[in-house]
C-alpha cells in the first residue's frame, strides 16, 4: 500500500512537516515494497488552496493513506471522497512513523484536525 507523509527532507532519517500541503518534501512509501517509491517537491508558492491540490495529486498516484500531524477541513474531504485515510501522529522521523503505522500504533481521524 502507498502511503503520503509530509516531511522535513527527502530521506527515512527526516523529520515529519507538522504542516502537510506546505511541506517541503511529500514522501510516498510503498509497505509492501518497504521502499520510497517517490518524493514529491512540494511548491508551497500559492496563498490559499494548497490542500485539496496536494490531496488530489496524492490520489492521482494511488496513495491510500496519509499520515500527517494536522489536516485542514478542504484538504480533507478531498482526501474523503479520494478514500485515502488519514493518520494523525506526532513529530518523529519518518522511520518510526512508517512503522508505527506498520503496527497499527496511530489513529486514524475521521475529522479534519484543524
Amino acid at each position: 500500500m502507498k502511503i503520503a507523509i509530509p516531511s522535513e527532507d527527502r530521506t527515512l532519517d527526516s523529520m515529519i512537516n507538522d504542516r502537510y500541503a506546505r511541506a517541503e518534501y511529500i514522501i510516498i512509501y510503498d509497505t509492501d515494497k518497504d521502499e520510497i517509491v517517490e518524493v514529491i517537491e512540494n511548491d508551497s508558492s500559492e496563498a490559499h488552496g494548497k490542500g485539496p491540490k496536494v490531496s488530489q495529486t496524492l490520489a492521482n498516484k494511488g496513495v491510500k493513506a496519509l499520515i500527517s500531524q494536522s489536516v485542514g477541513k478542504n484538504a480533507f474531504d478531498v482526501l474523503k471522497a479520494a478514500k485515502i485515510d488519514v493518520y494523525i501522529t506526532q513529530k518523529d522521523t519518518i522511520k518510526n512513523i512508517i512503522e508505527n503505522f506498520k503496527n497499527g500504533k496511530l489513529e486514524k481521524t475521521e475529522n479534519a484536525t484543524n
